[in-house]
């Protein structure tokens, strides 16, 4: 019986197409029934249609269908991949600018925040949602995850019993390379053993062991080597190499800082560090280039498409789940960087929280690695964040105003620059511009 694999967001030209043609090449995969599910039925007609052409073109055997019904979507399952953003860029757009309107600045805003606080009471109910279903249609199944914020979602989906759910982010293929290990230490690459070990929470994490073959302790030359200042910020501080480090400043609120006057528009704006606020314009420009391209692909009376016409190093957002899907039905052990619940695997984080660690993966699945305790003051740190993502996720499963009130009271950024008053009134300011994308408050 081949296996099946269900893809929540099944309609992304920018994230799909990487992955069938992951699909395609895998030999323990290349048989698979792909189901792609999504809520758009143009674009979700136009994937299954870009999928037909490129099955046909390399003589694949792997069949996709797709469909707008999440239950026959998860129904006798084997995975299911979830990359959903419920609201798009323009809701992502609203999470930058209006908390700028109260003085906070962030430049990606998907992960804490205000801005992670909003995406998770738009993304958790859908997610939380998908774990019921697999409960009941596809009990065992393997979650997935891709959506951010990356912890808090796979939060909301563990508490589905019985939910078996990995977050995976992009972020986690810096320390899987012995190439951009071997540059953070300034050796050559066959010094470098791997894996190293990881440790702390989404984009927040680092390296807090780089061994090398010859005895010298690689984070102690990453730290000489270091040019930017939040990477030697946490090298000195906590002896940890961060390799998602534009996103650690999210966690810093005394790191997020314009360095130009706000004139009523934060997307584009330069900030300390060399970073810029994410910027929707450019984000809408790169995804609408791919989409056209899709599109002008599986136009009526279009030619053969190919695995080669793919835009090439688009692959990477999604090649670690097919690893990982690989090496469990090949029985074959490996090392990934994932997120998952702790269990003990930091002994000085919460066992209910979601972490960012190593774990091994083979026919019995995703198991993470024991760690053992990071360095006590960045667990400090991430303890703060772990209670408000916890909070988060009460807020979004809720749909509670004084829940969310609780987290807009706890978050560190809203803390930083503004007193109570001013963090409720952008709270109700958010919820009003997503009123149309949160039945669960507009209910209460």
């Amino acid at each position: 019986m081949s296996v099946k694999v269900t893809m929540i967001g099944g309609g992304s030209s920018s994230f799909v197409p990487p992955l069938l043609r992951r699909f395609i090449r895998s030999e323990e995969l290349r048989d698979a029934h792909v189901e792609l599910m999504d809520v758009d039925e143009a674009r979700l007609d136009t994937m299954v249609k870009l999928a037909g052409k490129l099955i046909e073109a390399e003589g694949s055997p792997l069949q996709v269908t797709g469909t707008l019904d999440q239950r026959e979507a998860l129904r006798d399952t084997d995975f299911v991949i979830a990359a959903i953003s419920v609201g798009g860029m323009d809701a992502w757009a609203e999470d930058i600018e209006i908390p700028a309107r109260y003085g906070i600045f962030m430049n990606v805003c998907d992960s804490v925040g205000p801005g992670g606080i909003f995406r998770t009471l738009r993304n958790a109910p859908v997610l939380e949602s998908v774990a019921r279903d697999v409960a009941e249609l596809a009990p065992g199944a393997r979650i997935f995850n891709y959506t951010n914020p990356a912890p808090v979602e796979a939060l909301a989906m563990l508490t589905v019993p019985g939910a078996e759910v990995i977050s995976l982010c992009s972020c986690t293929q810096h320390p899987a390379s012995v190439e951009w290990l071997a540059r953070q230490a300034g050796v050559d690459p066959e010094l470098v053993e791997m894996p190293p070990l990881v440790g702390g929470i989404n984009h927040c994490a680092g390296v807090t062991e780089l061994r090398l073959r010859d005895g010298r302790d690689g984070l102690a030359l990453a730290r000489e080597n270091a040019t930017e200042p939040v990477v030697r910020f946490a090298l000195e501080t906590y002896r940890v190499l961060p390799y998602c480090w534009p996103h650690w400043t999210e966690f810093y609120p005394q790191m997020q800082r314009l360095e130009e006057p706000y004139e009523g528009r934060a997307q584009g704006m330069p900030m300390r560090y060399g970073i810029t606020i994410h910027d929707m314009d450019k984000e809408r420009a790169r995804v609408s280039e791919v989409a056209d391209l899709v599109a002008e692909w599986t136009a009526p009376g279009a030619g053969p498409v190919t695995l080669d016409d793919l835009p090439p190093g688009a692959e990477e957002e999604g090649i670690e789940v097919i690893e990982i899907m690989e090496a469990i039905l090949a029985n074959r052990s490996e090392v990934h960087v994932v997120n998952a619940r702790n269990d003990g695997a930091i002994s000085n984080l919460p066992d209910d929280a979601v972490v960012e660690v190593l774990a091994e993966v083979n026919g019995h699945g995703v198991s993470p690695l024991r760690h053992g305790p990071l360095q006590e003051t960045y667990a400090a740190h991430l303890r703060r964040y772990v209670d408000v993502q916890k909070q988060m996720v009460r807020a979004a499963l809720s749909g509670s105003r004084d829940e969310l009130v609780g987290a807009f009271t706890l978050d560190p950024m809203t803390q930083a620059y503004c007193d109570l008053h001013q963090a409720v009134a952008m709270m109700d300011e958010m919820l009003a511009a997503n009123a149309h994308l949160l039945p669960r408050f507009t209910a209460v």
